[in-house]
């Protein structure tokens, strides 16, 4: 009884520790008895997707295979259940629960279980491997397709010159038969059409050098020129098996290469007979060149002659001031001298071709009154004076060029800028006439003033009769406030007309600024613009001439007015004029500094450095003189001071204006 108990234990013992290695096996592994599974080990419920294996065991594992499997694993497994021994490996699908498939390879044995048949099966997971295989076959047959489409022939050899695989190109040129295991192709036969290897065949060589050759040959056997390079095959131990073997047709080339040899030799025939024929002729030619190099020589000197008058011609009308354009009868310009390449601020050469009327005016047709067309029309000289949109006046004069049939050809225009002359004749007679305004305006401002100072005093005595009467006296104060008004603006317009010699007497500022305020208020109340005035009351007092200092601060005034008036017509909420004083330290010094900002249209940053030119002026034609910046900048520069502009156009313009103070008066 002891012996049989160990027995029993030691059985028991054994069977515990194969389950558990078939359990921790990482192949699925299973039994089935009487078409059921009766056990699963955890790596097959990973493989059929199961969570336990409660989800597979009493089901056939036939069943999870595909149809056209099924009866033949039923089969094969009733053999193993009567003891068979045979199961060869089958490779076949394997449906998981969760409805996807698996390839798996399927064994099986037969044992004992519980003294009844079953059946041990395992289940290898092939779906990598299958994927492999499927990348190799793809990989192979593209390698092939890629052999096979080279139009070069390409030819395996072993080493007992044997062809053993050859591509489509190969096969169709040297007319290979169909492999055959018994029979061996050799490549001297097919290659060269002989019974054994040629005598120095360069490919032949290869075995013995195991160096790759390369080498051109005339195949009397394919009746081809071809290319051939020869290289050695290795194993994977670095020995020699064999050869590679790539030919190219090379027949095509060769005949052009023969044509061009021919063709090159019969040239050489040829340049020699014509060399012979130019020697003659060179003979020839020598005794003409001597005949035509005396005329040359006449022709030279008559060209350095004429080049000479030319540029003293050409140098002359340069030096003109004048505008000389040189013009053809559709308008083109043929030639300008450098003035007037400098007003159109081109190069001479960019200005050949173009229309006048387009460069000038920037017009689609003539001009209507073109002086040079009407001496294209009437054959005789014509002027005309002519204004631009930038306000410039040019007197044009139009003289034509006529050919030996009398017909006008080309006509030089002459075009003088007489801006200024006109400028000045208008300005003469604007200092005239505000000349005799201010003799007028200062009769005015004497008659105005004895009237004023009456109704001031009769309004004095309303208010105090009223005082007495205990009455409302705000009608009197009101006359007595506008009539101080008035008073004020007569006593301004006094102070501008008068025109006196005198020292510069130290002022406050703001005074300057009340009387000029009085004189220009109204307008640019008028005019809807808002009036920003940021001036101390005191501590600014500077040593000037205040008619002059009024004179810069109304025309500064003047301009802005017109500025934001042309951007905006009407009444705007950006339509602002805004003046600022202050002192501030300049290199060490104190300075009263002005500062007239207005938010009008601006100046261009090609012309802001010109603006205080004299008779420069951007408004239109007549409408200006362009005195008025110019004169500025004088009366500051005098008084010691700085008049600068900033201005960027279409936003703003800031005048800028610094006035020394001296040091007694900062004392």
């Amino acid at each position: 009884m002891l012996q049989k108990s160990l027995k029993k234990g030691v059985s028991r013992q054994n069977s515990d520790q194969y389950h558990q290695m078939i359990e921790l096996s990482p192949i699925a592994t299973g039994a089935q008895s009487d078409d059921k599974i009766i056990y699963l080990n955890a790596s097959g419920v990973r493989l059929f997707g199961a969570e336990n294996s409660g989800q597979v065991i009493g089901k056939s594992i036939i069943g999870f295979l595909p149809p056209n499997h099924q009866e033949f694993v039923r089969k094969k497994f009733r053999k193993l259940e009567k003891g068979g021994l045979e199961f060869a490996p089958l490779e076949t699908k394997l449906a998981c629960l969760d409805g996807t498939y698996l390839d798996v390879e399927i064994m099986a044995t037969h044992f004992m279980c519980r003294d009844s048949p079953a059946i041990q099966f395992t289940l290898y997971n092939i779906t990598r491997r299958k994927k492999l295989e499927q990348l190799l076959s793809q990989a192979q047959h593209d390698w092939e397709d890629t052999f096979h489409a080279i139009t070069d022939m390409i030819t395996l050899h072993d080493k007992d010159f044997n062809i053993v695989y050859a591509n489509k190109a190969a096969k169709e040129i040297l007319q290979l038969p169909s492999p055959d295991g018994m029979m061996a192709h050799k490549c001297f036969k097919y290659y060269h059409g002989m019974e054994r290897p040629p005598d120095g065949c360069p490919s032949c060589n290869c075995y013995k050098t195991e160096v790759p050759a390369d080498f051109e040959i005339f195949e009397p056997h394919l009746n081809k020129y071809v290319e051939i390079r020869a290289m050695p095959r290795f194993d994977k131990n670095n020995r020699l098996i064999g050869l590679i073997h790539i030919a190219r047709d090379i027949t095509g080339r060769k005949l052009v290469e023969e044509e061009i040899r021919k063709a090159k030799n019969e040239l050489e025939m040829r340049v020699e007979e014509r060399t012979s024929e130019l020697k003659k002729i060179n003979e020839q030619l020598k005794e003409e060149v001597a005949e035509r190099k005396t005329a040359v020589d006449a022709l030279q000197h008559s060209e350095i002659k004429y080049k000479s008058l030319s540029q003293e011609f050409h140098t002359l009308l340069n030096c003109i001031p004048d505008n000389i354009i040189l013009l053809s009868d559709d308008l083109k310009i043929k030639w300008v001298n450098k003035a007037a390449a400098a007003v159109f601020n081109r190069d001479v050469s960019e200005l050949n071709g173009q229309y006048c009327y387009c460069l000038c005016c920037s017009l689609c047709s003539p001009c209507e009154n073109c002086p040079t067309l009407k001496s294209f029309q009437s054959g005789l000289e014509e002027t005309s004076e002519i204004s631009t949109d930038e306000g410039t006046i040019w007197d044009i004069r139009a003289f034509p060029i006529k050919d030996d049939s009398g017909k006008v050809k080309n006509v030089i225009e002459l075009a003088r800028d007489i801006t200024e002359k006109t400028n000045l004749q208008a300005g003469a007679a604007r200092s005239r006439h505000l000349a005799s305004l201010g003799e007028l305006a200062a009769g005015v401002a004497h008659e105005i003033n004895n009237p004023i100072n009456n109704i001031i005093n009769y309004a004095q005595i309303l208010i105090d009769e009223f005082g007495q009467e205990n009455r409302d006296d705000d009608i009197a104060r009101r006359i007595i406030k506008d009539g101080d008004r008035i008073a004020t603006i007569v006593r301004s317009l006094l102070s501008f007309a008068r025109i006196r010699k005198e020292e510069k007497t130290f002022v406050y500022i703001h005074e300057i600024f009340s009387d000029t305020l009085s004189l220009t208020s109204a307008q640019l109340r008028k005019d809807g613009i808002n009036f920003k005035v940021n001036v101390p009351s005191k501590h600014i007092r500077v040593p000037l001439h205040p008619q002059q200092i009024q004179q810069v601060f109304l025309n500064i005034i003047s301009n802005s007015r017109y500025s934001l008036n042309q951007k905006y017509p009407g009444t705007h909420e950006n339509k602002i004029l805004e003046i600022t004083c202050e002192k501030v330290n300049v290199n060490d010094s104190s300075v009263a500094r002005i500062v007239f900002h207005d938010r009008g249209l601006g100046i261009s940053s090609n012309i802001i450095d010109k603006v205080v030119n004299p008779f420069f002026s951007t408004k239109p034609s007549r409408m200006g003189t362009g005195l008025g910046l110019s004169i500025s900048h004088g009366i500051i520069s005098e008084h010691g001071g700085k008049l600068l502009i900033n201005s960027v156009e279409g936003e703003y313009t800031k005048i800028i204006i610094d006035l020394p103070v001296t040091a007694k008066e900062e004392a």
